[in-house]
């Protein structure tokens, strides 16, 4: 079972902590939709290598890319819009390195998720 199954299956009272930790940086219809690629990922590392930092980052949004493909054909349209802007936030020049990037993400439980409630 993946850590994101566990964790919807914590008492009302910790999941809205886990609430707070997901915003527009890494909104949580990703982390779900993703949880087991995300988990299988080695984040910790990819924070200190810019080079490796690069590809987990395209290789995030090339799951966000096959996963809007397949909402898409589901016809989902509030998800397909949150798939969209959230690809857009993920690309923002607003931060110069991918490993920037990771790092702010990081703060959002991917890379440390024993630190996470």
């Amino acid at each position: 079972m993946s850590q994101w199954n566990q964790v919807q299956q914590l008492e009302i009272k910790f999941l809205e902590q886990v609430d707070q930790f997901y915003d527009d940086n890494f909104p949580m219809e990703i982390r779900h939709l993703l949880a087991q690629w995300i988990e299988n990922q080695d984040w910790e590392a990819a924070s200190n290598n810019e080079t490796m930092a690069t590809i987990l980052l395209q290789n995030l949004l090339i799951q966000l890319d096959e996963q809007l493909g397949r909402v898409s054909k589901e016809k989902n349209l509030l998800l397909i819009h949150n798939l969209k802007r959230i690809r857009k936030i993920l690309q923002s020049p607003g931060l110069a390195t991918a490993q920037l990037r990771l790092d702010q993400l990081g703060e959002t439980c991917i890379h440390r998720p024993k630190s996470c409630p």
